[in-house]
């Protein structure tokens, strides 16, 4: 007979709940979430975390900052995006310039952007910021009527500059010294931007009868041909029909509200008919829109010599020179020199 043993099971360990709930023997402190000894508490606060865990935390970390300045790049892009939207629309081109370069900083491949700086460049004849954007999306179609339609305004808009008889012009630069030929040459072509070429350098003959005639044919095709509009302007204010001269400056301001070149010309209108005050409001403007444009300094210098501040305006002129270095093109202090050396009277 085998013997009987007991199947009780022993006795479970009973859990104090006074003490440590981590090692039961101490007694744990209180004011704490979680019953833990001091020990135990400084203990788990020391445990070491993995590094699998530091690193994906540290991802995450990266993803959210990635993620918060991207957000932060779309929402300023969109914002400057409007904003040249509504200057375009309010015709300030050099605005909307502005606005859309802070865009193309940051998305330069952006369609809109760049179809709006072909847009804006065009209406500023920036011929080379126009050829960058242009280049960007010339073989990107877009459904939008209404964007393909302003950027198409513009490109022939900006298209009025260049001839296209290339050899014609350059005959017509060879004789720019030479009134007889250049008289020669006006029905030698149909094209108006030559046409306007030799009015611009019989311009400097002041013959200006013949001026304004070859002036008055080229806007009986485009009345409005921005640079015969321009030469226009100049005639009437050098033969003292100063108000015709600004109605004129306001015809091409509608085109583009901040022509910086239209704005300096209306402060050199007024300085001819000696209101000063006014001009000086307008080269103001001009500067404002483009510190470094040689029309706006150049108006400014003027402004500054008829007010007796001759240091200022040599210093202007000076600017002049300096960009006129980079440029090749000495135009302006050719004929602001004279004004403001006092060899020459404009008024």
């Amino acid at each position: 007979m085998q013997e009987n043993h007991s199947t009780e099971s022993a006795p479970e360990s009973h859990f104090n709940e006074s003490l440590c709930a981590n090692c039961q023997i101490n007694v744990y402190e209180p004011g704490y979430a979680i019953n833990l000894c001091s020990d135990c508490r400084k203990s788990l606060i020391k445990y070491p975390i993995p590094k699998w865990i530091k690193f994906f935390a540290l991802g995450i970390l990266a993803v959210m900052v990635i993620s918060l300045l991207r957000t932060q790049q779309y929402i300023s892009a969109a914002v400057h995006l409007g904003k040249a939207e509504n200057a375009i629309d309010q015709k300030h081109f050099i605005t909307a310039q502005r606005e859309l370069s802070l865009v193309l900083n940051k998305f330069p491949k952006d369609f809109n952007a760049n179809a709006y700086m072909m847009v804006a460049s065009a209406y500023n004849f920036d011929f080379e910021a126009y050829q960058i954007a242009f280049d960007k999306i010339a073989d990107i179609k877009t459904e939008d009527e209404n964007l393909l339609s302003k950027v198409n305004a513009a490109s022939e808009y900006i298209a009025q500059s260049f001839p296209k008889d290339t050899l014609m012009y350059k005959r017509i630069v060879a004789v720019a010294k030479d009134k007889e030929k250049l008289l020669a040459m006006v029905d030698s072509t149909d094209e108006i931007v030559l046409k306007t070429h030799i009015a611009n350098f019989l311009f400097e003959t002041k013959d200006y009868d013949r001026v304004d005639d070859i002036v008055n044919k080229v806007l009986a095709v485009d009345p409005n041909f921005y640079q015969a509009l321009s030469l226009k302007t100049a005639v009437k204010r050098n033969t003292a029909k100063y108000d015709e001269a600004l109605a004129l400056c306001d015809r091409l301001l509608a085109f583009n509200a901040e022509d910086i070149y239209v704005l300096s010309q209306k402060a050199r209108i007024e300085l001819k008919r000696k209101h000063d005050r006014e001009a000086a409001v307008f080269a103001s403007k001009a500067l404002s829109l483009d510190p470094d444009n040689d029309s706006a300094i150049e108006a400014t210098a003027m402004v500054d010599y008829f007010a007796g501040r001759k240091k200022e305006s040599l210093a202007s002129l000076a600017k002049i020179k300096a960009h006129e270095t980079h440029s090749g093109d000495s135009t302006i202090s050719k004929r602001l020199s004279p004004i403001i050396l006092g060899s020459e009277i404009y008024r």
